[in-house]
């Protein structure tokens, strides 16, 4: 049970134990003051307190390690404590964990800055930091902060004696260079990008030879989607020109405390001119230089900014310090931060091509147990693939092989290709194309968009580039969704099926947004369809009326525009669409590179008729007199909807005779008069399908090719 009074009284004990030196006491009665309050309750201000001084305790005592993991259970409770955190730094000087004891001590002076923990020693800290340096070999930031002690506090012998000792700064020691680290040589393809970062490189080094002819550049940012290998690009720069490598990320140089990330990053550019010659590499760079327009209440955020700023341009006039910077959102950043004079060159990962998703595959498979591997096929399969791709591939087929204890070979990569390509794919009534009817134009034009699916590049020695999009039109119930579904299934795409309902939102600029995560989500998920049921409700005609709900659609439509427009022909990501009114749909949308292909499904004729009552009857049994070619011509004008409904109309009806039959006399089938029965009330109930006006002839498969 929590008693904050117990708890208090035990802690007072221990202190005046610890005065006596009485160290196994002291630690006994704060153990007991701990297990009396728990939750840490008995001092609000100083949560961490009891913890402290049993952690000082155990330092007296010679017990470092639980010493140790006392501090880090106050600095739990306070994080923000410097005392903590210097007498932590303490113990791990003693446990002679140097790198740690220096982040510890660096934490102290972090947590300085915003208060003063020691006024009779304001130079505590920063003497600390110069004997951890110095331990560490690196006498130049050893010298500046015993330096800073010294001015701190100017009559400290020990600190101007420890100053005195280390003599002239010498030439910090260089962080050793990983043996393993990847070279350009390790980076498949980006020959342009690795010839633009090299001449920048070099610029940078060569001081000396660059001001003979008056080049002072600096600033390397990368810029690409996510996963085509911008982190991978600057370690391997590090690597080929045998630099050190201080990756910074937003974590890093952030803080919800006010004016600490600004220190952080002070740290973080005195360290790189500490190290030089050496990369300082900022990831995720559109998280910390996010434009101020979209931050005009966050005055924390415009310091920060202003702050980075003057450090780059600070660093830019530190010789051999390179500086580079990645994003995928080039869009977000702060003009100011990455104009020329600040970012002077901005090189950009496009999505390799295939000889260049040749040469990374090479270079993944490199010095791995292979067997009889076909490099150039599977390049060509990989079409829109990035490096992140392409690197998650042979990293899976080199586990199947593991498991299998075999070489990886090519049935291994189509595994794993099997394994997470088109993760999302479609998981409904799986219906391959011999479970359906179709017109013989509408199953050819569908034959080649499903293998143009499969092989982007099959058609191109004929000149034929995959379509982009197409729309189904026709009367209602004719397979228009059917048709999507087993084209997905049948081309083993991710299948995203969306109504209005998906997009349309009451807020403002969420519809944009949701057309923008969807065409996202389907291009990670490659191949893709994505199918828009009831596309004149989504693509309908943009409007100049100045109702409410006009400018909203207006909007919406336009984003459906622009991402159609950012479709690439082999980046297999297909967009389908679906009306019975083709008169409603805006013009744009229907113009080439967009939904430009016009498959019109009609209305089933007489052997199409016949062949869908053989399919929903399947498993039916039949009278021997019912004939299903005479069944067929009664439904002219039917759709396929209607047929199947039909013929589940004859089903209930047989089904509530065979009920109304005695039990001697009952009889398992469907009869002729079951589904003339069926026919009259299906009639009755439906009426006439509309038939959507047709601007077009209609689209048959050499036509559908040729363009």
């Amino acid at each position: 049970m929590m008693d904050t009074a117990e708890a208090r009284a035990a802690n007072v004990r221990g202190n005046e134990h610890l005065q006596r030196g009485d160290y196994a006491a002291a630690i006994a009665a704060y153990q007991e003051a701990i297990a009396a309050d728990p939750h840490a309750r008995a001092y609000p201000r100083e949560r961490g307190i009891i913890h402290a001084n049993l952690a000082y305790a155990l330092l007296l005592s010679g017990e470092l390690d639980a010493a140790r993991a006392a501090y880090q259970t106050a600095i739990q409770l306070e994080p923000r404590r410097a005392t903590y955190h210097n007498e932590l730094g303490d113990v791990l000087f003693r446990l002679e964990d140097w790198s740690s004891a220096l982040a510890a001590y660096h934490r102290a002076a972090q947590a300085e800055t915003f208060m003063r923990v020691y006024p009779e020693s304001p130079g505590l800290i920063q003497y600390n930091l110069g004997v951890t340096y110095q331990r560490l070999g690196d006498r130049g930031a050893a010298r500046r902060h015993l330096a800073e002690a010294a001015r701190r506090e100017p009559r400290n012998e020990t600190y101007r004696a420890a100053l005195d000792q280390l003599g002239d700064a010498a030439e910090p020691v260089a962080a050793p260079i990983p043996s393993d680290r990847p070279t350009f040589a390790a980076v498949g393809g980006c020959a342009e990008a690795k010839q633009a970062i090299a001449q920048a490189v070099r610029i940078v080094l060569d001081t000396e030879r660059a001001a003979r002819y008056r080049i002072r550049l600096n600033g390397i940012l990368l810029i690409g989607a996510p996963g085509t290998g911008k982190t991978f690009l600057a370690e391997a720069t590090a690597g080929e020109f045998k630099l050190p490598l201080l990756r910074i990320t937003l974590s890093e140089v952030t803080s919800k405390w006010a004016g600490e990330g600004i220190e952080r990053l002070r740290q973080v550019f005195e360290q790189a001119a500490q190290r030089a010659p050496c990369l300082l590499f900022f990831d995720d760079f559109d998280g910390l230089a996010a434009t101020l327009r979209d931050t005009e209440s966050n005055i924390e955020h415009r310091r920060f900014l202003e702050a980075f700023i003057q450090h780059i341009e600070q660093i830019r006039r530190q010789p051999r310090v390179v500086l580079m910077a990645a994003t995928s959102q080039p869009d977000a950043l702060d003009a100011a931060i990455v104009r020329p004079g600040r970012f002077d060159w901005r090189v950009t990962l496009h999505p390799p091509g295939t000889a260049e998703r040749r040469a990374m595959l090479e270079s993944l498979l490199q010095a791995r147990p292979i067997g009889e591997i076909n490099v150039d096929h599977w390049a060509t399969r990989t079409t829109g693939y990035t490096a992140a791709d392409l690197t998650r591939l042979v990293n899976t087929a080199a586990l199947n092989a593991f498991d299998a204890n075999q070489l990886i070979a090519d049935q291994h990569l189509a595994e794993a290709l099997s394994q997470f390509e088109a993760s999302e794919r479609f998981v409904g009534v799986k219906r391959s194309w011999q479970d359906i009817v179709l017109d013989e134009d509408v199953r050819a034009a569908f034959r080649l968009i499903q293998h143009l699916l499969e092989d982007p590049d099959a058609g191109r020695a004929f000149g034929l580039m995959p379509p982009r999009g197409a729309i189904l039109y026709g009367p209602p119930g004719t397979g228009k969704t059917t048709l999507a579904r087993v084209l997905a299934y049948e081309a083993r795409c991710s299948f995203y099926a969306i109504t209005p309902s998906d997009i349309y939102a009451k807020w403002a600029g969420e519809s944009e947004r949701r057309v923008t995560e969807l065409f996202q989500r389907a291009r990670a998920n490659r191949p893709s369809i994505i199918f828009f049921d009831e596309a004149d409700a989504l693509f309908g005609a943009r409007s100049t009326a100045a109702g409410e709900a006009a400018p909203h659609v207006n909007r919406v439509v336009n984003q459906f525009l622009a991402e159609m427009d950012g479709l690439r022909a082999n980046e297999r990501l297909f967009v389908l669409a679906a009306t019975n009114r083709l008169d409603l749909i805006d013009p744009a949308m229907l113009r080439a590179g967009r939904l430009s292909e016009k498959i019109h499904v009609p209305l089933p004729n007489q052997a199409q008729r016949y062949a869908l009552l053989k399919l929903f009857t399947r498993h039916m049994q039949f009278d021997a007199n019912l004939c299903l070619d005479a069944l067929a011509a009664k439904t002219a004008g039917m759709c396929g909807a209607d047929i199947e409904e039909l013929c589940h109309a004859a089903a209930r009806a047989a089904f509530l005779r065979y009920l109304d039959t005695p039990l001697s006399s009952r009889q398992c089938f469907v009869t002729e008069a079951d589904f003339h029965r069926a026919l009259l009330h299906t009639s009755a109930c439906t009426a006439p399908s509309p038939v959507s006006p047709v601007t077009e002839p209609h689209l048959d498969a050499e036509a559908f090719a040729a363009r």
